[in-house]
């Protein structure tokens, strides 16, 4: 289906020059067949979108760079063609499906995206009856996207994709911003795809744990340019992106190393390891808190009467399912976003009676779009400014910057980092302003295992005692490394405010792998294995 010789690809500066020394991509040589389901993954920044972006036209038609090499698709050689090419063989979702919705309603997105690949009005209605019924969208077709959960709007943008009766499907980190059980829908759907409709399905994930039992082979994008491909048993290696339970197996030298959750429950039965407690944090004083802080968006209650504290020398993970209300509490307490009714107190002053400029020094938010907060033209600009608007050493945010992304030349653009590197870049910036309270809206989205533990590290230093860190996430395996505290909503309201070792540990739908395996209460986290 998919044939790939010799591939080198470069981005390139004004002037040129490649932006690095040697090509991002070089001598890739790859084949894929028909119906095969495919994990693509790597190290942040390594070149995972990009490898995708070269099946589509994307790149370097949109992106720019040099291209050389062949890509064959269908036993059509496309090399260097335009995307429209790819169009009618390649369906693409990408990172955020919802930023590239053009209609308001699920049926006209579809059916314009028919309209686009030139369908024909007369068979129109067949592919669009066919697509539907196989994605399960028939109840939704007259729903308004911006109303649909994160998994439902994940199935309209392969519906879009698909419409024309593609047979590659390319996905670029399509769980990131999902919650557990929105996750195994899209999995499931894409296993189905694969092995029902012969859809050739290439995934990029971070989020691996649950995805890699699924798979039939793993396409590794090393960080130096070179691919690999092959059985999911062989292809995890590099510690940077190996998922939990890789971890574990090479850790306690499991042989075979178990990718299923059957194999490594047997494993540990047959020989259980000694085990360490999670470290604990005291709580100090109060910082910030809301006062039956309550917010509707027409009929739909995003927030009810929320009354919570939050303390210094602590980290709080806020957790639920898609729709739940996380992003609307965080953006309230912020002071930007939303409120019908109630307050948010900073150390007891109302924080409507601060300056704005006041407010946001001391309350710092890391949005889920990163990239929003990135606005000038290099990566060395940031980082100056950053140090300079803060009032802190030079170089300070740099540092930040290289634990969680690596060295990366600073002249290249924000735009032209990867996801993973902007959100590296904002939290670094974020975090170098040393504000009383820090809000993180989903903040692993795109980072790998490796730097994953280095934020995680990081915000540990962070901890003080007149500093709160509220985080947002959906990412149990993070949530169980830095959390002292949990608050799960469900419906706008809190449901339930404890320890992490009571809701991720075992038998808890938001277990994290080591629990389901140990099926040991308080044991969450790789880091407690001896």
């Amino acid at each position: 289906m998919i044939s790939i010789k010799e591939l080198e690809f470069s981005y390139l500066r004004p002037d040129g020059l490649p932006v690095r020394e040697t090509p991002l991509l070089k001598n890739v040589n790859i084949e894929i067949a028909q119906g095969e389901f495919v994990l693509v993954c790597g190290p942040t920044g390594s070149g995972k979108s990009t490898l995708l972006k070269t099946l589509n036209g994307l790149a370097p038609s949109f992106t720019g760079g040099a291209l050389s090499g062949s890509i064959e698709i269908q036993g059509q050689d496309l090399t260097g063609k335009l995307p429209y090419d790819f169009a009618s063989l390649v369906g693409f979702v990408n990172q955020q499906p919802e930023g590239s919705f053009v209609a308001d309603t699920v049926v006209d997105e579809i059916v314009y995206a028919a309209e686009q690949l030139g369908i024909s009005i007369r068979d129109i209605d067949a592919a669009l009856n066919r697509i539907v019924k196989l994605l399960e969208l028939e109840t939704l077709l007259d729903r308004d996207l911006s109303s649909l959960s994160g998994g439902q709007q994940q199935r309209v943008a392969i519906a879009a994709a698909l419409i024309a009766g593609q047979k590659i499907l390319l996905l670029d980190e399509p769980t990131s911003a999902l919650d557990v059980n929105a996750t195994n829908e899209v999995l499931t759907l894409l296993k189905r795809l694969s092995k029902e409709e012969k859809v050739t399905v290439l995934l990029a994930e971070h989020r691996i744990s649950r995805v890699i039992s699924e798979v039939d082979s793993v396409l590794v994008v090393h960080g130096d340019g070179s691919v690999t491909k092959g059985k999911p048993e062989t292809q995890f290696n590099d510690s940077r992106f190996a998922p939990p339970i890789i971890e574990l197996g090479k850790k306690l030298n499991w042989r075979p190393i178990a990718i299923d959750l059957a194999a490594a429950q047997k494993h540990w039965l047959d020989n259980p390891p000694k085990t360490i407690a999670r470290e604990r944090f005291l709580a100090s004083k109060k910082v910030i808190e809301t006062k039956n802080l309550s917010l509707r968006y027409g009929a739909v209650v995003a927030l009810e009467d929320i009354n919570l504290e939050f303390f210094g020398n602590q980290i709080t993970a806020v957790m639920g399912v898609n729709g739940s209300g996380k992003t609307s509490l965080c953006w309230a307490i912020q002071g930007l976003g939303k409120k019908d009714s109630g307050q948010v107190l900073l150390e007891d002053l109302d924080t409507q009676s601060l300056a704005q400029e006041l407010r946001l020094d001391q309350i710092s938010m890391v949005p889920q779009r990163a990239a929003d907060l990135l606005f000038l033209h290099s990566l060395a600009d940031e980082l100056a400014e950053s140090d300079r608007f803060a009032e802190i050493e030079p170089g300070t945010t740099a540092n930040l910057f290289q634990k969680l992304a690596g060295r990366i030349d600073t002249q290249i653009h924000p735009r032209d980092l990867s996801a993973g590197q902007q959100l590296a870049l904002v939290l670094s910036i974020q975090m170098a302003k040393g504000a009383k309270v820090l809000i993180l809206d989903e903040p692993t989205r795109g980072l790998d295992y490796a730097a994953k533990k280095a934020f995680s590290k990081a915000l540990k230093t962070l901890r003080q005692e007149n500093r709160a860190i509220i985080i947002a996430s959906h990412d149990v395996e993070f949530v169980s490394q830095v959390a002292d505290r949990v608050v799960l909503l469900s419906e706008g309201k809190v449901v339930k405010d404890s320890t992490p070792e009571e809701i991720l540990g075992p038998g808890s739908p938001l277990a994290t792998q080591l629990a389901e395996i140990s099926r040991q209460p308080g044991l969450l986290s790789i880091e407690q294995v001896i």
